[in-house]
């Protein structure tokens, strides 16, 4: 492990999204056994992204006016008591609707200022030139909790009940917000009589990301690759229910794979000694996702439809996934100051809850209009020509 701080931070990390998995495989199975609604279902996964796409950039302005230690321990806090509220509606059989709609708006609305904080709060704790490596153990939690979490939190749902699977993710956020009491950082946010507006610090914010022209590239590169990961989200369902076999088995492996591949990747990033990170390999990353789309395309025209060929694929799309978040966490990290890297890290989180949605509207649309093989053409094509374009760009850094 690289220290003692990052230590309690990370077990914190894996512990509390491993629970988070537990959460959204249990709440999913109660709206659908309550409700059998996918509008309601929809409806619910918006609210739990906007409050989130709304304030994010504010919370990011007072990321930097707060310690950062004090924001994970509170929202942790916050987080695990709404839960645990949850779980004793469940308990007493008085859950409904309405309950899930309003705490799951507090949930989104504490991770909003959680998110930039734990981001942040990582160059804090890491020497410069371990950054990276930080970087690909963080996201390897999210490999990790991709693959196991589903299919462990399906199993405890059926085993234990909704009510001890809400519980025990209320839990979880309680022993991540004891893990970050452990934290030690020696850091002044704001001078103590020190007076000024967020608005200020959020104009100031803006008008620094503005300047920054490397930042504002990675941003951009974070826009791209969400925008077209989310494409697959909309593809995968139709895709493997097209394939030889049983579609929802089909689905699960196409999904684990992706989990496979991004733990495989970011578990690489993190025992590298040394990783250089630029620009230019990372939209190469990007980049390799766009050929795996046009892959797929070419599969599909050619009528092609065992499952395995698919698999090797998404697993290559996750392992480019994983390098290239492990890449612009640390550019972004390398490019921003202390005093701004709440905000920075609110607009990048903001750009990829913002993309994301959006994609799933676009090629919901698209997808009735056209064929798979078709849509994963043109998606690859763009990625592979938008990458170009940035290739090119990034070369002007150098």
């Amino acid at each position: 492990m690289i220290n003692r701080n990052f230590t309690f931070l990370w077990l914190g990390k894996i512990i509390s999204q491993l629970g988070d998995k537990f959460y959204a495989v249990a709440l999913a199975w109660w709206i659908l056994q309550k409700t059998n609604s996918p509008s309601i279902m929809g409806f619910f996964l918006l609210a739990s992204v906007l409050p989130g796409i709304l304030l994010g950039f504010f919370a990011g302005a007072l990321t930097d006016r707060w310690q950062r230690k004090t924001m994970l321990i509170v929202t942790d806090i916050i987080r695990g008591c709404l839960v645990l509220a949850i779980s004793y509606l469940s308990m007493i059989d008085a859950l409904k609707i309405w309950h899930v709609f309003s705490i799951g708006l507090g949930l989104s609305l504490a991770t909003a200022f959680f998110d930039p904080a734990i981001q942040a709060i990582i160059p804090e704790i890491v020497e410069k030139e371990k950054l990276t490596k930080a970087n690909g153990m963080s996201q390897m939690v999210g490999g990790i909790c991709t693959v196991a979490g589903p299919l462990l939190g399906a199993l405890a749902v059926s085993v234990f009940g909704l009510t001890l699977v809400f519980f025990a993710n209320s839990i979880s956020y309680f022993v991540s917000a004891f893990l970050a009491c452990f934290l030690i950082i020696d850091k002044v946010y704001q001078e103590p009589g020190e007076k000024r507006s967020v608005w200020k610090d959020m104009h100031e914010g803006v008008c620094f990301i503005k300047k920054q022209k490397r930042i504002a590239f990675v941003l951009k590169i974070i826009a791209l690759a969400h925008l077209f990961v989310g494409s697959l989200s909309v593809l995968l369902p139709f895709l493997a229910n097209g394939l030889e076999g049983c579609g929802v088995n089909n689905l699960g492996y196409l999904e684990a794979m992706i989990g496979v591949g991004l733990v495989a990747g970011s578990a690489f990033m993190s025992v590298k000694k040394k990783a250089s990170v630029d620009e230019r390999t990372l939209v190469l990353f990007i980049m390799t996702v766009g050929f795996c789309f046009i892959a797929i395309s070419v599969l599909q025209f050619l009528r092609i439809q065992t499952v395995y060929i698919y698999m090797l694929i998404m697993m290559v799309i996750g392992t480019s996934i994983a390098f290239a978040a492990v890449f612009w966490q640390s550019l972004l990290q390398n490019y921003t100051p202390d005093h701004m890297t709440g905000r920075v890290f609110s607009v990048s989180t903001l750009v990829g809850n913002t993309s994301l949605p959006l994609a799933y509207g676009i090629f919901g649309v698209l997808l009735n209009l056209s064929s798979i093989y078709i849509l994963t053409a043109a998606c690859g094509a763009c990625l592979i020509g938008l990458s170009s374009y940035y290739i090119f760009k990034a070369n002007e850094f150098r």
